[in-house]
């Protein structure tokens, strides 16, 4: 397993993370036109291809980051749903998927921020996470090549997106509640401060005397 740094340098991996932001905009331009569909293609592929090898390269190299924790799922959420709202605009794809991909992803992206805010670091990515992302990927390609029934893998994927989100949602409580349990241990471990014995003032008084 990689070793992991917080240090929010930019690595290899996220240099290709980025490049994959980068080659967004003008795939969605070439696919929104009439022409060079092909090369929109082309640059869909590429930059599917450079999720899967971001991450391995972050892996295979020691580099697994704070900052790529964060940056690689905000970029795919972009890529997936600008994707879906270009194939939806050319009537290639339902706006019911876009509508339910956009829910579900905005969700977790929310979740991911309140995460990182209450335990202190971004989320680590699950294998529903992955297997969901992997399916939708299929179902772009398969939507983008026109194949005859594409949109059964792209709901397959955003109902696998739905139960990702139902999980990381019970990994973020078991997170929490693990983090919190020291803290309440220690402070119920801790001495009580115990309040000084006012005087006996009859005590005191039936003392007095000549």
């Amino acid at each position: 397993m990689g070793a992991f740094t917080s240090k929010p340098r930019l690595t290899l991996a996220s240099g290709i993370t980025l490049a994959r932001a980068a080659l967004l905009p003008p795939m969605l331009y070439l696919l929104l036109g009439t022409a060079w569909r092909e090369v929109a293609f082309g640059l869909l592929l590429a930059i599917l291809a450079g999720d899967l090898l971001d991450g391995l390269l972050a892996r295979l190299r020691r580099e697994e980051t704070e900052l790529g924790r964060c940056l690689d799922p905000v970029v795919d959420k972009v890529v997936f749903l600008s994707v879906f709202a270009a194939l939806a605009l050319r009537g290639e794809l339902s706006w019911a998927a876009l509508g339910l991909l956009l829910a579900i992803q905005g969700a977790i992206l929310l979740g991911g921020l309140l995460w990182l805010r209450a335990l202190g670091r971004a989320p680590t990515p699950r294998p529903l996470g992955k297997a969901a992302s992997f399916v939708i990927s299929l179902g772009l390609i398969a939507a983008f090549a026109q194949v005859p029934r594409a949109e059964w893998v792209v709901y397959g994927g955003i109902a696998l997106s739905y139960g990702a989100g139902l999980d990381y949602l019970l990994s973020f409580w078991r997170a929490w509640r693990a983090q919190a349990r020291p803290h309440a241990r220690a402070q119920a471990q801790a001495p009580r401060a115990r309040a000084p014995h006012a005087p006996n003032r009859a005590g005191i008084r039936a003392g007095e005397g000549p």
